[in-house]
């Protein structure tokens, strides 16, 4: 078993008997399960011994200065325990563990940056830290308590001692009470409780440090950029020319906000390109289209703004072609691309069994420009929207959605018809995803797709009108992600027109590709999101 470990770089994990359910104000704390000392775990000849005693408040925990966790003992929880290696452990290999709370049970008014936590090691401070998720993120209910694994000390060395300390922090410090204003209320802490389990987790592979990673939502998003919201929704019936601002709007994950008009504080530098944000998505990621390998003025005409030109699709000659994957393949290299096989029923045409020909243009510039560098792991699995959500509304065609019946989209309706446009995403069959299957598809293979018409509406377009000056324009046209109709035997999708109006052309004419992808909530930026100071992702 020890072969098997080292070979495969697996971490091992030890749960301790700490079991620990704390009352936090308003509820006197307990103890569950007794305390054990001495306990010995064996786990794939890999162990611990695990001693230690926990100190109860003799009150409920009310909120103290900092400065006195060390004096202040009727409001801190305090655990001290040690840690070494089983006598039985191997000694040809190095032993690395982490300082873990698992299993935790927070309450959303205790993931507060006034519930703070201290990790001391042989008597000295090594990490410190809240349960706010701005400060770091409980993923699958654990989180992490050291900086960087410690050497685990063998059986016969002297053990590490440790002192885990939480408590609660004075939101108003000081005794002038009446310098405090609403922002320091602290009484939504009153009468919660929160549990977890103090664990030791054994590793053989190299040390790691920790990078400490926040989560934040759309909100929490927007506060981190610096950014304001504006009230209300704009009129979308008219074009944004000048800097409207940022405004709020659903989607599939929560409160979505999107940027409007000419506006200047929206530019990302990401992966050696630069971007400009469409907006923050509901869960606090931030979806970006490419703007070039230099940052470029609104209004400006360059064609480094997209990754070069492609059909949607080769061929035109069935519904199944305003999609971003289909039902029959598409492949065309020369002559009248019509095709002769056809769809036979609305579940085939959107089957979403084979690529479009610019979702493959989109893919391969993501594997090489994203993957290959080496930046993937900040691109998030969000879904794209590819609406075919037939249009039943305005009563054109037979709306059968299939083979060469003639039928519009809900799109077209929304947008051609009355200047309404969305950033939900009807049916889940079109919201396209890696590996998300709960609300998207998991059709994709690379977290990346193109901008929706919703999205250029909400931006500043409108459909058939001319528009220069707002941040979407860039003097070239450049396919959207949203189907327009199937008619006259021919498929179309929207697209942005060199003027940078909304329009619809054949899915096979040569058009522009813009991919667009999201960046993870946790990530760290520097800059004000300036043409000259954009937002450099670390």
């Amino acid at each position: 078993m020890k072969d098997k470990i080292v070979k495969k770089n697996l971490p091992v994990i030890i749960v301790s008997t700490l079991v620990l359910v704390l009352g936090i104000v308003g509820l006197t704390l307990a103890l569950t399960n007794g305390m054990s000392s001495n306990v010995v775990i064996d786990t794939a000849n890999l162990g611990v011994e695990y001693s230690g005693n926990l100190t109860l408040p003799s009150t409920n925990l009310f909120p103290i200065e900092d400065s006195e966790i060390d004096t202040n003992t009727e409001n801190v929880l305090t655990v001290n325990f040690t840690v070494k290696g089983v006598q039985s452990n191997p000694t040809d290999i190095p032993i690395i563990y982490d300082i873990v709370l698992s299993d935790l049970d927070v309450p959303e008014e205790l993931k507060s940056e006034y519930l703070k936590w201290q990790l001391k090691k042989n008597g000295s401070v090594i990490s410190t830290g809240s349960f706010s998720p701005t400060f770091d993120r409980i993923v699958d209910g654990r989180l992490t308590l050291t900086e960087i694994q410690q050497d685990l000390p063998s059986y016969n060395s002297t053990a590490d001692s440790y002192e885990f300390k939480l408590w609660i922090s004075e939101s108003c410090p000081g005794s002038d009470m009446s310098q405090c204003g609403p922002e320091q209320d602290q009484s939504n802490m009153l009468n919660k409780t929160l549990s977890g389990k103090i664990e030791t987790v054994l590793y053989t592979k190299s040390k790691q440090a920790l990078v400490r990673k926040p989560t934040r939502d759309s909100e929490g998003m927007l506060e981190y950029l610096g950014l304001i919201a504006n009230e209300g929704t704009p009129n979308f019936g008219s074009t944004a020319t000048t800097d409207e601002g940022i405004y709020a709007a659903q989607d599939d994950y929560g409160t979505s906000y999107y940027f409007r008009g000419a506006v200047e504080n929206n530019y990302v530098k990401f992966a050696n390109k630069y971007w400009r944000i469409i907006r923050i998505n509901g869960d606090g990621t931030i979806r970006l289209i490419y703007d070039g390998t230099s940052a470029h003025a609104n209004g400006e005409s360059s064609s480094d703004r997209q990754i070069g030109t492609s059909a949607f699709n080769y061929t035109y000659g069935d519904n199944t072609y305003v999609g971003y994957m289909m039902g029959i393949d598409n492949e065309c290299t020369s002559g009248n691309c019509s095709g002769s096989t056809k769809t036979t029923s609305y579940n085939q045409a959107h089957s979403n069994t084979y690529s479009s020909t610019v979702k493959k243009v989109v893919d391969n510039w993501y594997k090489t420009n994203i993957v290959d560098a080496g930046y993937s792991d900040k691109v998030a699995d969000v879904i794209y929207c590819n609406d075919r959500q037939i249009d039943t509304v305005s009563g054109y065609g037979n709306a059968l959605g299939y083979g060469t019946n003639q039928t519009a989209y809900m799109p077209r309706y929304r947008l051609y018809t009355n200047k309404s446009p969305i950033l939900t995403c009807t049916n889940q069959n079109d919201r396209f995803t890696v590996e998300d299957t709960s609300k998207g598809n998991g059709a994709l293979t690379y977290p990346v797709g193109l901008i929706t018409a919703d999205e250029m509406s909400m931006g500043g377009a409108v459909y058939g009108s001319i528009n220069s000056s707002y941040y979407l324009y860039t003097g070239s046209a450049y396919w959207t992600m949203s189907p327009y109709y199937f008619s006259s035997g021919r498929a179309y999708e929207f697209y942005v027109y060199s003027i940078g109006r909304i329009y619809n052309g054949r899915v096979n004419s040569s058009i522009g590709v813009r991919p667009v992808l999201s960046l993870k909530s946790d990530i760290s930026v520097t800059g004000t999101g300036t043409q000259n100071d954009p937002f450099l992702v670390q």
